[in-house]
């Protein structure tokens, strides 16, 4: 896609300065690429000096220009010429984002796009959205944590939200593709950095807030600010669908401009409150009675069942059922889907070993997140005659929230009767410190079920071994993820693999 520079400026605030001012051949040059990566500058790109967590493009700008960019965007001006028009902006992220929305049409504008935020929960209402819709007849498009995928092909990402260029890249495929409804994921990162700026959001979901990624955001009043984002800029003709049992919610809700904004919860006090939850090792049923009588969309009182296991999950199988019903799928339509729908990869994912052991697979990195998969494994677990020993494997990544590994200590070694600490992406901090901070959290009167081991292969074959018939394993922490972080390398690995290399070792020799 091309624009002229003076045309493609207009998509940035009317304050922003420009020096020296452009001339009329200036103002006509062809613009095709907008970039923050100096080494990607050709001759008709803007290059953007994004100031990064580890990066700052100002350090660039000079090699930018050698390589032919016909203008920078900065937010401190250089100190000597640079024979390119230089544009002055107070948020450079922003700048970037709008310019890259603008140079490629706002490509999310001829789909439906509904975005999911929150600390847990983001990928599973996500991919359940992106099924529902897909049954209901829609082409859709998913992009999350799990990957990006459109017209049946599955891309890998880094981002749970991609980068506001590569977003806008996937967005002008997707519409080329056919794709007429997009589930997506949106990050509190993101919605700090203006990735996802330009996106008129038709619907969107809040799932809850809870300790995690303090080492970007510093508090929780930030990370929060950063969520809130997503519904301070949805638009009149949009929907928001939140957790009412947060703490958070109503500051989600504050101020939100959507059409209807609506509250799900178990109290009372909900626009939507759920009861008679009933769980079981099958599968999960509760019922959603209609509080408020504008939501004449929904019935009084209906009745919702999913294979999806846990208490949590009934929330995030609650709000997308909300959501889908408020968008104008019937409400028996979406009941009969919902029934039928899958939750993602590493999320939940049970596997039954030859020897006897279940292990389950999930991605909980996070207090919440780990509190919940041990409450929902402890309770099927104790289901029956014999009452199963739950063993759970699980680390914290490096160079991230610091805070959080003593309360997940804290969490596993109360909940679960053998605990097995390991590596989880480590990256480039020393194991060892991040074992003790776990440790830190583990009362002295639980070490005895502690056992250390940070080699995760070994940790996962061992707690395995150790488990004996019926037993429950959870591996937790990096559920879908195909790579662990050592260092600066990102090297092969799943716990999925592990857990069927250890069975297929241990199979039981025929008589």
């Amino acid at each position: 896609m091309m624009m002229q520079l003076g045309s493609l400026l207009q998509a940035l605030d009317a304050n922003v300065r420009v020096f020296p001012d452009l001339t009329s051949a200036q103002r006509e040059t062809s613009i095709t690429d907008v970039t923050s990566d100096s080494r990607r500058v050709g001759q008709s790109s803007v290059f953007v000096a994004v100031v990064g967590t580890s990066f700052d493009g100002h350090n660039a700008i000079d090699d930018a220009v050698a390589r032919g960019a016909c203008a920078v965007v900065v937010e401190r001006i250089p100190s000597g010429p640079l024979n390119v028009p230089v544009i002055h902006v107070k948020d450079t992220r922003l700048a970037y984002s709008a310019l890259t929305v603008a140079l490629k049409h706002n490509p999310s504008s001829h789909m439906r796009v509904f975005g999911v935020t929150g600390t847990n929960g983001k990928t599973t209402c996500a991919t359940l959205m992106e099924q529902l819709f897909a049954a209901a007849g829609h082409n859709v498009g998913f992009i999350g944590t799990t990957g990006n995928r459109y017209g049946g092909v599955q891309y890998p990402t880094s981002y749970s939200t991609p980068h506001a260029g590569e977003l806008a890249t996937l967005f002008t495929q997707m519409t080329e593709s056919g794709v007429d409804t997009v589930c997506m994921e949106v990050s509190s990162h993101a919605l700090d950095q203006h990735r996802v700026f330009g996106i008129n959001y038709r619907g969107a979901l809040f799932t809850n807030l809870t300790r995690d990624h303090l080492d970007y955001h510093g508090t929780m009043e930030q990370y929060a600010k950063a969520k809130k984002r997503l519904f301070d800029g949805l638009q009149s003709d949009a929907i928001a669908v939140l957790w009412g049992e947060s703490e958070w919610a109503s500051y989600m809700k504050r101020h939100c401009n959507a059409r209807q904004v609506v509250m799900v919860g178990t109290g009372a006090g909900n626009h939507v409150q759920i009861t008679d939850i009933d769980l079981s090792i099958s599968g999960t049923s509760f019922t959603l009675h209609r509080k408020s009588a504008e939501l004449n969309q929904l019935p009084q009182r209906l009745t919702v069942f999913t294979r999806l296991l846990g208490e949590f999950n009934v929330a995030n199988v609650a709000l997308v059922t909300v959501l889908a019903i408020l968008d104008g799928i019937p409400a028996e339509t979406v009941v009969k889907i919902v029934q039928d729908l899958q939750g993602p990869k590493g999320r939940m994912e049970v596997y039954h070993t030859e020897q006897g052991v279940t292990a389950v697979v999930d991605y909980a990195h996070t207090p919440d997140a780990l509190d919940n998969v041990l409450r929902v494994v402890r309770q099927f677990a104790s289901v029956g005659q014999r009452k199963r020993q739950v063993h759970i494997v699980f680390g914290c990544g490096g160079d991230r929230d610091k805070g959080k590994r003593a309360e997940m200590g804290r969490i596993a070694s109360t909940l679960a009767d053998h605990v097995y600490i390991t590596n989880d992406n480590p990256r480039t901090e020393r194991p060892g410190d991040i074992v003790n901070n776990i440790m830190g959290g583990v009362d002295a009167t639980l070490r005895s079920s502690v056992t250390i081991i940070e080699d995760r292969r070994a940790a996962i074959h061992h707690a395995l071994s150790t488990a004996g018939p019926d037993d429950v394993v959870i591996i937790a922490g990096k559920g879908h993820e195909e790579y662990q972080i050592i260092g600066n390398e990102r090297l092969p690995f799943s716990d999925a693999d592990e857990i069927h290399s250890w069975s297929g070792k241990h199979k039981k020799a025929p008589l």
